[in-house]
């Protein structure tokens, strides 16, 4: 799902939660979304269906607090923690 789609969607309150997940160590961060469903929703690139890579994590804050989410969970292997953006 393109950002703008994403971004109407928290409007409307579907989301409950955005994590950033690295994708390996060199390639950097994807974003993921989770509906109040528990249904997860990806951030796909504007001219494919591919997934969006962010390569820091900085990066990927600034779209997720471009969005409108004021919190980011941060996944990284067994560590997890929450960043406020």
């Amino acid at each position: 799902m393109q950002e703008k789609e994403v971004t109407l969607l928290y409007r409307a309150g579907v989301f409950k939660s955005c994590k950033a997940i690295p994708i390996s160590m060199s390639r950097g961060w994807t974003l993921k979304f989770y509906t109040q469903d528990e249904e997860v929703i990806t951030l796909d690139l504007q001219r494919s269906k591919s997934e969006r890579e962010f390569k820091s994590l900085d990066g990927a804050a600034a779209v997720a607090k471009r969005i409108g989410f004021t919190w980011l969970d941060v996944q990284l292997g067994e560590l997890a923690w929450q960043e406020k953006v």
